[in-house]
């Protein structure tokens, strides 16, 4: 009863092409400077159109003869393109910033015990007052003080990774670390009655926050000079017209912007076509051609502008993408792109110029060489995305207890019916647009997809995205009562445990509905079908495809664990009703 899956892992061995062995590939940074060439995208009038290509090849179609902007058809990588992943790749980032941030906290420490080792030395009366007043003596003091320290510095958030290679935002952050330091030494004395020195917390902490400053200005010499040797960076794809992605490699490797340690392993260049005269038509964008223009140029991987984008990025090592020009603030291709990068734990950057990022948290980056702003998506991280799943497993094994019972008992009646199947499973598109075998209890008669288009026509609706048809004749008996009490979707529980879906998500739906998507719908693809979720609490079919479709979006954007449950307990009043269930 279970689909088989294929295994992209498997494909990207197979399929994986040779990277360069040109001492100037994508890995190696150390390379001659790129001369910064004004960023300007040109804007084409080309005939009245609508749609765009998506490989350079089309770059001379018209907007008429042009395939959809963005979404392909799936979310999943163009393995073609080969992989730089190694066999096993750290999840929150790559290896040398555990390092790096392991390093940072081992010496704030340190710079905290010298500052309380010089005080108790200089200070004899503070060093008898911790010997004969405080719990514990001079060891419990000293922990006591380095963890809330790092605390602290956590707090204010220097372990960044875009803040930690900073200079004044970082050393400012520094600062109000110690402020908060001294009132929360102040505030564990007074809750749990130690009597620590006045004279201890206050020079420990001004002492302890002038060493942090020197030891991270140190630190942060020691990344930009690593970085200048091509080390310490993330892998970067830039988007943009091909004028904007040289200028971005040309200030990203001048001195000062190879601090801000953005390495671009691949280009996707682009375009904009819009209607001649008119200048607030929907953006239209087509990949172009791009022409290395030196060596550090002919290193870079040149990846069309499709779905398939992010995913692909992703399998060549890329953590963060970058966007040039040419993407407007508004448009549908930057809202979507900006949500299948985040969904996937990348980042998300924009030189200042660029626009608005979807919801995702916004962080500006200050730099002289190039303003950026990188934006996250929090719900996407990889502890939320773990309780999500932890709250999934725990929900469905919980809901087979008595589901299991319900289902016994629904089989007889199918069995007494018809004598057909009692499960019934359909080829759905799930995460990323990968394909699985939904389970439901049968509710039709056995032949029913072989008439979808029979019963469109007949019922007068478009066979579209959001297809069901009210009154539909191939819904047997007990199929309408298993229907209207949801006890259909209850085998579902099983493709949760399996990781097809999720408890809570947008409807799988079929292939043919995908087809249709619009590049904005298709962020439904960047998250686990659901169970249950907005549009069956929102009136399910009662919905016009335009709310439906506006309630799957609204949800990749914004889902949290908190909406999920929100979610889960509505649904219990609306499968008790039967409200737009048919």
């Amino acid at each position: 009863m279970l689909a088989n899956h294929s295994d992209d892992s498997d494909l990207l061995t197979e399929q994986i092409s040779a990277t360069p062995s040109d001492p100037h590939a994508p890995d190696d940074y150390g390379v001659p400077l790129v001369p910064p060439v004004p960023p300007r995208a040109k804007r084409s009038n080309l005939p009245q159109g609508d749609g765009s290509a998506t490989s350079a090849e089309n770059a001379s179609a018209s907007p008429a003869e042009a395939a959809p902007t963005f979404f392909d058809g799936t979310y999943r990588p163009d393995t073609t393109v080969g992989s730089r992943r190694p066999a096993f790749r750290w999840p929150l980032g790559p290896r040398w910033r555990y390092i790096y941030n392991f390093a940072l906290v081992a010496l704030d420490v340190l710079m905290m015990l010298l500052a309380c080792v010089l005080e108790l030395l200089i200070r004899a009366d503070v060093l008898r007052t911790v010997r004969l007043s405080v719990p514990g003596g001079v060891m419990p003091t000293l922990a006591v003080f380095c963890l809330v320290w790092v605390f602290c510095l956590a707090f204010m958030r220097s372990y960044v990774r875009h803040v930690m290679g900073e200079g004044y935002s970082l050393y400012a952050r520094i600062l109000s670390a110690a402020v908060l330091n001294f009132f929360a030494l102040c505030s564990v004395a007074y809750l749990f009655g130690v009597p620590y020195p006045r004279w201890l917390v206050s020079s420990a902490t001004a002492m302890a926050a002038a060493f942090t400053l020197v030891e991270r200005w140190l630190m942060r010499r020691l990344l930009h000079r690593n970085r200048r040797m091509g080390e310490y960076n993330y892998s970067t794809l830039v988007i943009g017209s091909p004028e904007g992605i040289r200028s971005v490699i040309g200030k990203l490797t001048s001195q000062s912007g190879l601090a801000m340690g953005y390495a671009p392993i691949a280009v996707c260049p682009v375009e904009e076509i819009g209607e001649e005269n008119d200048p607030d038509s929907p953006q239209h964008l087509i990949s172009v051609p791009f022409e290395p223009q030196n060596d550090y140029e002919r290193g870079l991987r040149v990846l069309p502008l499709n779905s398939r984008l992010p995913q692909t990025a992703r399998h060549l090592g890329a953590r963060i993408v970058l966007i040039a020009d040419v993407l407007t603030r508004d448009s549908e291709t930057m809202r979507t792109l900006a949500l299948a990068v985040e969904s996937l734990n990348m980042e998300l950057a924009v030189t200042a110029s660029v626009a608005d990022i979807g919801g995702g948290r916004i962080h500006m980056r200050n730099n002289s060489a190039m303003p950026i702003m990188t934006a996250s998506l929090p719900q996407y991280s990889l502890p939320i995305r773990f309780m999500k799943r932890a709250v999934d497993i725990a929900g469905s094994l919980v809901a087979l207890i008595p589901g299991s019972i319900i289902m016994a008992i629904t089989a007889i009646f199918i069995k007494v019916e018809d004598g057909g199947p009692v499960f019934y499973k359909q080829e759905r598109i799930g995460l990323y647009g990968e394909p699985f075998k939904v389970l439901k209890m049968r509710s039709m008669r056995i032949d029913a997809d072989k008439h979808d288009a029979e019963v469109a026509a007949a019922a007068g609706v478009k066979l579209a995205a959001t297809f069901k048809v009210k009154d539909d004749p191939r819904i047997t008996r007990v199929g309408r009562f298993i229907r209207k009490t949801s006890i259909d979707e209850i085998p579902q529980f099983i493709n949760v445990l399996k990781g097809d879906m999720s408890l809570v998500g947008p409807r799988p739906q079929r292939r043919y509905e995908v087809d249709q998507y619009s590049s904005l719908y298709s962020a439904r693809l960047l998250v686990r079908p659901g169970i249950t979720g907005p549009w069956q609490i929102s009136g399910r079919n009662n919905l016009s495809q335009e709310d439906a479709e506006f309630l799957d979006v609204n949800y990749v954007e914004n889902w949290s664990l908190m909406t999920d449950i929100a979610i889960l307990i509505k649904t219990v009043g609306v499968v008790l009703r039967g409200d737009g269930a048919y």
